[in-house]
């Protein structure tokens, strides 16, 4: 009983120097500048705190059983205070308002409907609770040189594409609460972007020609759940080989939390060639400049030149298989 007291008064000595409109106060303060020293209250709950720890002596198993229940409800009452917080917060992160997108139909994707430049960056998303490539973006990408566009591809059975679509369909809640949570994402950083919904049948497709189209100079998407990163970057490095010529070449970014990305150059592009096939194609070129006949002539180039004709002549006569065992031990030493 005497614990539950000081417990008590010691609640109210911690209130009063939390709220300051009590109506009714114990005598005896001091105030010392904008401070209420409550001197009475204080001398009273030591009071109560002595007589506590007297019968805590006295009285030790009916205290101890006091004390031990008292902490327990204390620990249950924090521990429901938390949890029910939490649930609060939820509830209201899931009631809350999404953005309100006005959507503007066109034929086809174009740069000039979407106030894109040539050269923008073009973020692939699908999934809210996974776009940590988009906020790398956001975070490395200067607007001076390069725009951002966020697009999202609503997906569409074979058929589905003959008929005319409704805004409900084209843009149902999910894309709203998607593209929602990309506005966020933008405003934090403090970085305009352009939105865009594309429907399609293949979503492979729908990126590389939306990247075609816009002139982008790089494809930036997040892992996928379905496959790994270079099967990804294999199926959209396909859908880029049937998009008609002339195509337009860009990179492509597959940016994952807990792996490395993945870059890839779409189109013709020079090869990345590792210091040790430097050094070998050199060596080649020393060997090959001492016979007769050659000299100063070659170049490095014409090397690299010949054995891509030898490769391809080995893949056309029937020698395929050699050269795909060989090319599977460079993957293996990659």
């Amino acid at each position: 009983m005497v614990w539950s007291f000081f417990l008590k008064s010691l609640g109210v000595l911690a209130l009063r120097f939390q709220r300051h409109d009590q109506e009714y106060k114990f005598p005896f303060n001091i105030r010392i500048g904008r401070v209420e020293i409550p001197i009475g209250l204080g001398v009273t709950t030591l009071i109560l705190g002595f007589v506590a720890i007297a019968n805590l002596f006295s009285k030790e198993i009916a205290t101890l059983y006091g004390v031990g229940f008292t902490l327990s409800l204390f620990f249950t009452f924090t521990i429901s205070d938390k949890i029910n917080t939490r649930r609060r917060l939820r509830e209201h992160l899931e009631k809350k308002p999404l953005e309100e997108f006005n959507l503007e139909h066109q034929p086809e994707v174009a740069s000039n409907s979407l106030h894109a430049r040539p050269g923008c960056v073009l973020v692939a998303v699908r999934d809210y609770r996974r776009m940590s490539h988009l906020q790398k973006v956001l975070e490395k990408t200067n607007l001076r040189r390069n725009d951002i566009v966020v697009m999202t591809v609503r997906q569409l059975s074979t058929g589905a594409a003959e008929y005319g679509l409704r805004d409900d369909q084209l843009f149902s809640d999910y894309e709203r609460e998607l593209f929602s949570h990309v506005v966020v994402l933008a405003e934090k950083e403090g970085k305009p972007v352009e939105l865009l919904v594309v429907p399609a049948v293949d979503p492979f497709d729908a990126m590389v020609q939306t990247a075609a189209k816009l002139k982008a100079s790089r494809l930036v998407s997040g892992v996928s759940e379905r496959m790994t990163s270079e099967e990804l970057a294999r199926q959209i490095g396909l859908a880029w080989e049937r998009l008609e010529e002339p195509r337009h070449p860009f990179s492509l970014e597959i940016i994952s939390p807990n792996r490395a990305s993945v870059y890839v150059n779409l189109g013709p592009h020079p090869p990345r060639l590792w210091p040790e096939d430097l050094d070998r194609l050199h060596d080649l070129w020393l060997k090959l400049s001492e016979q007769e006949g050659v000299g100063s002539r070659l170049h490095h180039r014409d090397v690299v030149g010949a054995a891509l004709r030898r490769l391809q002549r080995d893949l056309e006569s029937g020698d395929s298989k050699q050269v795909v065992e060989d090319l599977k031990q460079e993957l293996r030493r990659s």
